[in-house]
Parts: C-alpha cells; structure tokens; sequence
C-alpha cells in the first residue's frame, strides 16, 4: 500500500501546466508521477451527463486532475476521461470477449495502447505501446493480491494498488505510479490498467 503525504486539504482543480504539446488536453499528467482514482461524484459530472459510476482523479497533491465515467454493459466496459472543461481526454474500453484486455486512446481518435495478460494462467499483464512492442510488465505481487509492480525489464518503476493513502479521500480508491518523465501516452494507459485491474 502506497502512502501520500498531503500538505493542506484541498479539492481545488489542478492547474493546467503551461508546456507545448501535440495533446493539451494530456498536459495535466505530464508533470505527475502520481494518480489516486477515488470513486467519487463531482458537480461536473452532472454537467458531462453520462451514465455509469463516478470517479474523480485526484494528483498527490489532492488537487482534481480528471473525471471519469465508467459504463459496464454485461463483461465489456467503456471508460471516459474528462477535463475541468467536460472535453474527453483519454478513451478506454474492454470489448466484451476480452476479459483481460482494455485498449486506450488518448485523446480519443488516438490510439496509444493496450493492456493484456501474458498468459492465461499467469499474474503478468502486457503494457503494450500503438505498434503492439511490450513496453512495461505489470506482476502481481502474490496469487490473491491485486498489487502490481510496474516493471520496465526488470526494473521497478511503478506501482499499481488499491487503498491509496490521501488525507483528502475518506472513500474507496486506488492509484497508480510511474516515473515522472514518461511518456504521458503511456500514463495514460497505466491509467487504464488501473480499471480493469483493480476497480
């Protein structure tokens, strides 16, 4: 369990950072090693108006980075990401005979990658990047648990866990870390991984 220390108590939004980038929409992770996905309902989700469970992504901080709305139809799922201003920023979905797999676009239109198990039987999950070359492993720390180290060869990078500690969230939540200077595409799906490995 991956612990955060929080300075002040705030649930304020998240500046956007001023950095030149093909997807602005993006730049909101591209300073961050952190996210903490609380399952949780925001005011802006009533103006978004779509159906499906509330989560609101929160950066170490405790500032709000993104929305997101989670819509489960029998064994498939789409997840969508907004910003502050209710725009789509990233797109996840699991097709429905897929009960291992997610593909992420980031901003929708733009594919980035995927996220599949290894092996049928086995406790490694496959980040792959838009070409399909694996480019992180994520391995559960043991048979019942759902911690998964992020692996880049076989050094740690990151870390994927449910009950995040953030002073500001007293509900269900989970969070995901990586090195602060990866590619945010790939941020992105790490996201992603996290909804279909531990949500």
């Amino acid at each position: 369990m991956k612990t955060t220390k929080v300075e002040t108590v705030s649930l304020k939004w998240m500046a956007c950072p001023k950095i030149d980038t093909v997807h602005p929409g993006l730049a909101y992770i591209w300073p961050l090693d952190e996210l903490v996905v609380a399952k949780q309902k925001d005011a802006l989700h009533d103006i978004i108006g779509k159906p499906g469970i509330s989560y609101t992504i929160f950066n170490k901080e405790g500032q709000k980075v993104f929305l997101a709305v989670h819509e489960k139809h029998c064994r498939k799922f789409d997840l969508k990401i907004f910003n502050i201003y209710g725009n789509e920023v990233i797109q996840v979905k699991k097709p429905k005979f897929c009960l291992t797999r997610i593909f992420v676009w980031a901003p929708p239109g733009n594919y980035v990658g995927s996220v599949s198990k290894g092996r049928p039987c086995g406790k490694i999950y496959l980040v792959k990047d838009r070409c399909g070359e694996v480019i992180l492993k994520l391995q559960a720390r043991g048979f019942f648990q759902v911690i998964y180290d992020v692996l880049s060869d076989r050094d740690h990078v990151g870390i994927l866990a449910p009950k995040w500690k953030l002073e500001v969230l007293n509900v269900k939540n989970f969070g995901v870390s990586f090195p602060i200077d990866m590619d945010v595409g790939y941020k992105a799906v790490l996201l992603g991984a996290c909804f279909l490995l531990i949500a």
